[in-house]
């Protein structure tokens, strides 16, 4: 069985009045992820096809999932509803 590696996107701007991509056909304007060979392989027949963008920085991290607290029996510890805090649950 073959190993698939995953191919390199590149975030381009489609600067021709319209160029047909693997994602279909692109208009002017139009801002599109492109495997990296297929916007080599068209800079090389339209070098003014598209502007490269820059790439996006690392999404954000997700906030911490949050837990439920626990007594120091191990039960479930109860929100107490006379506190704004609700005390059930805590940052994990």
């Amino acid at each position: 069985m073959p190993l698939l590696l995953q191919e390199e996107k590149m975030k381009v701007l489609v600067i021709d009045r319209s160029i047909s991509t693997s994602k279909g056909i692109m208009r002017g304007g139009d801002e599109v992820d492109l495997p990296e060979a297929e916007v080599k392989k068209i800079m090389v027949m339209k070098p003014n096809a598209f502007e490269v963008l820059k790439a996006d920085p690392k999404p954000a991290k997700k906030a911490a999932k949050k837990t439920r607290a626990r007594n120091d029996d191990g039960t479930l510890k109860a929100d107490d509803p006379s506190t704004p805090e609700n005390e059930a649950w805590e940052d994990g």
